[in-house]
């Protein structure tokens, strides 16, 4: 493998000892961010090596192998405060039991990190399955201290960054995430981040511009400052762009995955948190409402809440899931809508039943294309 020209994780905060100044490393930091965008991007492509998937999951255990040099202290776990603008917001039952099995057998094996005045930076699993699950056979916890007074803006800005290292985000805890820190650092509430979004994507999308705008999610921080400026952006569009781009997010993503899970209805964001549900199963599932099954909310929840256990307890594919779905507004909705969302219904049942094994080459091909042909009638139509 190629020797990596870009600074060691251990050589950054090495670098940094014994100045108090951790998190004012900004543009090493944004190297380390353009090089994590890239393995990430990487790792899509099926190309990331091992060794680098494991570099890159080091990032905070590099950081608290500096903070430790400071000295690793014990504290009661009453006296530690979580973290209200913790970005991660999705802390499963079985998760939070599996961590305090850990503890418990194996003793805790890194300390959580703590800002002054005793509140969480990075732990708050550990914390939460020591005080609820391990007492009063274990209070105590091993932690280290930031040296650093931080800003509500600069807070949630490092907790984002530090979420999104060190394990992805799922989509509404992203999308909440990246709202609030557009409220707290440009004034702009969740409707007109959407929006602006949501305009300039449209634009960019009719200029065939998207593919230049992709480019810029890995690129260093100044090559994006200098490069936005050619999509022709107001300031406020311009600050939002610039915004996402420095958490490593491409606005096109933003805007058809993760934004739409901030209109999810209140159940469907509860099993994302509670129980794993993935977002793009709740996307499908958020169209069994009242509208679609021409019934009332309160029995489309009843059906919603239904069709969310079965695609938990049979762990249903995406695609399952749609096809259930459509099922369920072919059941409900009358007429000859009923009727063409049960043809699709069948239609997609079939294709995911499909077997390709033993088709011939040719075949393949031939029905690759009819598909390819379809989902650009499906695109033009959507659009």
């Amino acid at each position: 493998m190629a020797k990596s020209n870009k600074p060691s994780v251990l050589g950054m905060f090495a670098s940094a000892a014994g100045s108090q100044q951790v998190f004012e490393l900004e543009e090493r930091v944004e190297e380390l961010q353009a090089e994590i965008t890239r393995l990430k991007d990487e790792q899509v492509h099926g190309k990331l090596a091992e060794e680098e998937r494991n570099r890159l999951n080091q990032t905070i255990e590099d950081l608290r192998e500096h903070l430790k040099a400071s000295g690793i202290f014990k504290i009661h776990y009453s006296q530690v405060k979580p973290n209200l603008k913790q970005v991660r917001q999705t802390f499963t039952s079985d998760s939070i039991r599996s961590m305090a099995v850990s503890i418990k057998e194996e003793g805790q094996q890194e300390p959580i990190i703590l800002l002054p005045g005793n509140l969480i930076f990075d732990g708050e699993r550990r914390w939460r399955s020591v005080a609820e699950y391990l007492q009063p056979e274990i209070e105590m916890l091993d932690a280290v201290m930031l040296p650093k007074e931080l800003s509500e803006e600069e807070l949630h800005a490092r907790t984002l960054l530090t979420s999104l290292h060190r394990e992805s985000l799922n989509e509404l805890d992203l999308a909440e995430g990246l709202i609030q820190q557009a409220k707290l650092a440009l004034e702009i509430e969740q409707e007109e981040v959407i929006k602006a979004v949501r305009r300039v994507i449209a634009r960019l999308n009719a200029k065939k511009l998207l593919p230049q705008l992709t480019e810029l999610v890995s690129a260093p921080r100044q090559e994006q400052l200098e490069s936005i400026k050619k999509f022709e952006l107001d300031q406020i569009e311009q600050s939002i762009f610039l915004l996402l781009l420095r958490f490593q997010q491409n606005p096109a993503s933003v805007d058809a995955n993760v934004f739409p899970c901030l209109r999810l209805s209140q159940d469907l964001k509860i099993a994302i948190r509670k129980s794993g549900l993935g977002a793009n199963h709740a996307r499908s599932l958020q169209k069994l409402n009242s509208k679609n099954l021409k019934i009332e909310e309160s029995k489309a929840l009843k059906i919603r809440q239904n069709a969310t256990s079965q695609v938990l307890q049979e762990r249903l594919t995406v695609a399952q899931t749609r096809s259930l779905v459509a099922s369920f507004i072919a059941e409900y909705a009358p007429g000859k809508k009923a009727k063409s969302s049960h043809q699709i219904s069948s239609l997609i049942r079939d294709v995911s039943a499909t077997k390709v094994e033993n088709i011939q080459q040719e075949q393949l091909r031939d029905f690759l294309a009819v598909l390819e042909a379809k989902v650009k009638e499906i695109r033009r139509k959507l659009e």
